[in-house]
């Protein structure tokens, strides 16, 4: 599957995330879970972070990034 892997962004940044369909590993920094669709997480985005489909079909996501 495809990957969104992202720098980290301005300190304080969070990331909000809920998904649709599918199965999405998230890695904020040395941690990481995995979800799948129904599923919601929210984790630091001013570190080096991914979102990574976890699933052998289409991921599809929401995804909302709080600047504070």
């Amino acid at each position: 599957g495809g990957a969104l892997r992202s720098a980290p962004h301005y300190r304080g940044t969070r990331e909000f995330l809920t998904v649709q369909k599918g199965r999405v590993r998230v890695e904020s920094g040395a941690d990481t879970d995995e979800l799948e669709a129904g599923d919601s997480a929210s984790y630091r985005a001013d570190v080096p972070h991914a979102l990574v489909n976890a699933g052998r079909g289409e991921a599809v996501i929401i995804l909302v990034d709080i600047y504070a």
